[in-house]
C-alpha cells in the first residue's frame, strides 16, 4: 500500500488556518505512525478527484456529495464539533447570506432584485441549503433575484465575487467563516450576513475505502477520543474544535429531505 494523503481544503480558511489543521494532523499521524502526506489539493483542482483517490487516508466531504455517493469508494472517519457557543455542542453548521457592509440589505427580502452568486450543484453549504431556503421565501409572484451567477466552486471566490461587487449575495459556510474571523478577520471583514439557512449535518472527514482497514480504524479512534488527550488542546482550540465524534450517517438524509422539499425551485441558477 502506498502512502496515504491528507487534505483540509474545504476549511482552509487561510494561510494561518490550512497551517493549523496541518499542525493538529501532523502530529496525530506521526503519533500513530502512519505515513500520510497533507497536501493543499487546492484550486483549481477539483474536490471531486480528491474523493476519488484511493491514497486518501483523511480528507473533509461535503455531505451533499457524501449522501449521494453510490460507489462506495469512501467511508466516514468522524465529525467535527465545532467550539463556538452557537453550534451549541452539535456536530452541525449552517450557511451565512452574506452581503458588502455598504449594500442596503438589512435581510434577504431587502436583497432581493439584486444577483446572487452560488458555488456548484454539488455544495451543499453553498448550493443546496440556501436553494431551500429561498424556495421557502416568496415575492409575490416574481423573481427573488434579478441574476443568478456561477459556479463560483469554493468559498474564498464567492467571497471575492462579493467584495469585488460581482455579486449581490451569497451563502456561504458558517464553519469556514468562523476560522476566518479566527485567524484571518480582515478577510471578511467587509460583510455582514443579513440570513441563515437551515442548521445541516456538517461536512465529515473521510478515507477512500482502498485504504488498510488497520489506518481507517486507527485515524477513527484517535479523533474520537482525541479531546481526552494531554497536548492537544491548543492545537484543537486553533481549529475551532471542540472534539471529533462518530457520524450519524442517518442523519445526512435530511439533506436530501432538504432539497425535495423544493424540487422544482430554481432561484439559485
Amino acid at each position: 500500500m502506498r502512502k496515504g494523503i491528507a487534505s483540509f481544503r474545504m476549511y482552509n480558511a487561510s494561510v494561518k488556518t490550512a497551517e493549523a489543521w496541518n499542525s493538529l494532523f501532523s502530529r496525530l499521524f506521526a503519533e500513530l505512525e502512519l505515513q500520510i502526506d497533507i497536501v493543499a489539493h487546492a484550486w483549481p483542482l477539483p474536490l471531486t478527484e480528491l474523493w476519488a483517490r484511493e491514497d486518501l487516508a483523511c480528507g473533509f466531504m461535503c455531505g451533499w456529495p457524501f449522501v449521494n455517493e453510490t460507489d462506495h469508494q469512501i467511508v466516514p472517519l468522524a465529525v467535527p464539533v465545532p467550539e463556538p457557543a452557537w453550534y451549541a455542542g452539535l456536530h452541525r453548521y449552517r450557511s451565512e447570506f452574506l452581503v458588502n457592509r455598504s449594500s442596503a440589505a438589512c435581510s434577504l427580502a431587502t436583497a432581493f432584485g439584486g444577483r446572487i452568486g452560488w458555488m456548484s450543484v454539488d455544495s451543499q453549504s453553498g448550493y443546496q441549503a440556501p436553494r431551500a431556503a429561498l424556495g421557502a421565501l416568496s415575492n409575490d409572484g416574481k423573481p427573488l433575484f434579478a441574476a443568478s451567477i456561477g459556479p463560483l466552486h469554493t468559498p474564498a471566490r464567492a467571497l471575492d465575487a462579493l467584495n469585488a461587487g460581482e455579486v449581490d449575495v451569497v451563502a456561504v459556510d458558517c464553519f469556514y467563516l468562523d476560522l476566518a474571523r479566527h485567524h484571518a478577520p480582515e478577510s471578511v471583514a467587509n460583510f455582514r450576513t443579513i440570513g441563515y439557512t437551515a442548521w445541516m449535518p456538517i461536512p465529515l472527514l473521510v478515507a477512500s475505502s482502498a485504504r488498510p482497514e488497520s489506518e481507517i480504524a486507527a485515524i477513527r479512534e484517535a479523533l474520537v477520543s482525541l479531546h481526552t488527550v494531554a497536548g492537544y488542546d491548543a492545537l484543537m482550540r486553533d481549529v475551532l474544535v471542540r472534539e471529533f465524534r462518530m457520524p450519524e450517517i442517518a442523519a445526512y438524509r435530511s439533506l436530501i429531505e432538504m432539497a425535495e422539499a423544493f424540487p422544482s425551485y430554481d432561484t439559485i441558477r
